[in-house]
């Protein structure tokens, strides 16, 4: 745990990632939670895992009807090169850019899921091993 946020409806999420390795089995990079891994709401606020055996980025933030709806970019980062990475939910939709690329979008978020109370922020969580790899220059602000 790195810290806490008051989280938002409606937020942007940047930070720098840099993936070294691409083990077995889900690896957590991000999770903004108010209690536990999943299930409910604020347990996803966002949460950023890479799926097993490579660098792609499975992205989830809660919703309306489903807390584990996100977006999942089909591009894999690049080992060992610094990609600027941006998640954005507001005006009904989660977008995700890579270096300034849009990279993936869904329209699901009419409305998104959050709770008032703080959330924790772990780099790597509890839940899952941890994604090989740093992170850096990370962001999170509240939009309307």
């Amino acid at each position: 745990k790195i810290g806490t946020i008051r989280p938002s409806r409606n937020y942007q999420l940047t930070f720098n990632i840099r993936p070294t390795g691409a083990p077995a089995h889900w690896r957590s990079v991000l999770h903004f939670t108010t209690g536990g891994n999943h299930g409910r709401k604020g347990t996803r606020i966002p949460g950023i895992w890479f799926f097993s055996r490579t660098t792609r980025l499975h992205i989830r933030s809660g919703r309306a009807g489903n807390h584990n709806d996100g977006c999942d970019p089909a591009q894999q980062l690049a080992r060992h090169r610094t990609t600027r990475v941006k998640v954005r939910v507001a005006g009904g939709q989660m977008k995700v850019w890579y270096n300034g690329r849009l990279v993936c979008r869904s329209n699901n978020y009419r409305s998104p899921t959050y709770d008032s109370r703080p959330a924790k922020v772990y780099v790597g969580d509890p839940w899952y091993h941890n994604g090989q790899g740093t992170v850096s220059k990370l962001v999170y602000q509240k939009l309307r």
